[in-house]
């Protein structure tokens, strides 16, 4: 139990430290927007600021094939402490970059210059924590696991929307539009010295070590993914694409534009958003440990299927404003994004073969991340203001989830089997805990 412990909160802080960055860059968008883009047009700021978001999460294509490489073809463990280290030091310069008004146009070349460092950081932290644990891990438990360590991704939204909310309340608006945005990035690298500390006495991956030994002469990890499992990748991008629009819209999206562009009169979002989070961690763990009794695929066929019908009626309530249906509104949607993300990472180690495990999940996760969930903050605001109606994005949310029906139905459920069997590996996932329970 022990061993299990360190190796799932050893995967996860580096998740959490990633997506805590992140987090805080989309929560502070509006005070980062004033350093790096001021504007007469708030919303025009908004959208660059949100453009520029969206530009880290285009490098995360890349991300996945460099990371994929060191995963699939030196190891599992390195890849995961070169993730941790490339997002812990542009996110503590960025905290240190100086504004518009220090150094001109410089100032948002080398914000984007930052931001495109962290987004290669992401395009491999992810794939590699979900490789290196459901490789470790027993098959019977495997779809829990993986949900914890998603969990550690949602802890970093946790933290970040925990910490922009306290130096919010504790500096006010004016010290956090002058220097007080700087602080929550600043402070991240508390987490980045935690993650490799954990990290250091790491495991290496006995199902990787094997199978490399039985496949010195595969392809490189990309040729095989994109020739010989296209149809893997095809699923796996309707599955991710359903949850990274629905996550971003509701998660980043929504807590910054309650009250700039929705005019919801909401006196403190982010805490609101902090609450949401908290129910969609709860809902990831038990959707990650209910799918290993009744399957990955009604799981995620479940899901998508009531969010895409419930999407344009919760949008609609968000239209009158108040703390209460607000709250409500983002609990619902935390409940069904839950539910499709808790048994998402177990689905994806078995949807691929160990020889480019990492780097099919890097390439099918990240892609879509990047075309759909880094633009849809900023497709949300050009869909209100190209048809003047706040609803809108509902339609955008209705679509990625049928999506995401389609491609969970076509879904070949692994549940409870080696990741060796007809997925191309060699050996089955080791772990002494495992061993004891036979």
């Amino acid at each position: 139990m022990r061993a299990r412990a360190h190796l799932v909160s050893a995967s996860a802080v580096g998740n959490t430290l990633e997506w805590y960055d992140f987090a805080i860059f989309g929560f502070l968008t509006p005070y980062i927007s004033q350093a790096f883009f001021p504007e007469s047009d708030p919303a025009a700021g908004l959208l660059k600021t949100f453009g520029i978001f969206a530009a880290g999460y285009l490098m995360r294509p890349l991300g996945a094939v460099v990371f994929g490489h060191v995963g699939d073809r030196i190891g599992r463990r390195q890849a995961l402490l070169c993730s941790v280290l490339l997002m812990a030091v542009p996110t503590f310069l960025l905290g240190l970059l100086p504004g518009y008004d220090r150094i001109g146009i410089l100032a948002p070349m080398l914000l984007v210059v930052l931001r495109l460092l962290q987004g290669i950081s992401v395009g491999g932290e992810f794939a590699a924590s979900i490789t290196f644990v459901s490789e470790l891990s027993s098959d019977r438990h495997r779809g829990l696991v993986g949900s914890l360590t998603m969990c550690g991704a949602m802890a970093g939204f946790i933290i970040g929307s925990g910490a922009c909310e306290l130096v919010t309340v504790l500096f006010g608006e004016g010290a956090m539009a002058s220097w007080g945005w700087r602080v929550p990035f600043l402070t991240g690298i508390l987490l980045a010295l935690s993650a490799l500390w954990m990290r250091r006495s790491l495991p290496a991956s006995s199902t990787f070590q094997e199978d490399r030994m039985m496949h010195d002469a595969s392809p490189h990890p990309v040729v095989d993914v994109l020739t010989n499992q296209w149809g893997r990748l095809v699923r796996l991008v309707g599955i991710v694409l359903m949850q990274a629009v629905s996550f971003y819209m509701i998660f980043v999206w929504l807590p910054v534009s309650l009250n700039t562009i929705l005019k919801a009169r909401i006196p403190q979002p982010l805490l609101l958003n902090t609450i949401g989070l908290v129910v969609l961690m709860a809902s990831i763990i038990g959707a990650g440990w209910l799918s290993d009794r009744i399957g990955r695929k009604p799981l995620l066929v479940g899901a998508a299927l009531v969010l895409a019908g419930v999407s344009w009626p919760l949008f609609g309530l968000l239209q009158g404003g108040g703390s209460g249906p607000v709250l409500g509104v983002v609990v619902a949607f935390a409940i069904l994004i839950g539910a499709a993300q808790g048994p998402t990472p177990a689905m994806m180690a078995e949807l691929f073969p160990t020889r480019s495990r990492l780097t099919g999940i890097g390439i099918g996760y990240n892609v879509t991340q990047a075309v759909a969930g880094g633009t849809a903050p900023a497709f949300c605001i050009w869909l209100i203001m190209m048809t003047h109606t706040n609803t809108a994005p509902a339609v955008y949310m209705t679509a990625a989830a049928l999506a995401g029906l389609v491609a969970a139905a076509c879904l070949q459920d692994r549940t409870g089997r080696s990741l060796a069997d007809g997925a191309g590996g060699v050996t089955e996932p080791v772990i002494e805990e495992r061993r004891s329970e036979r």
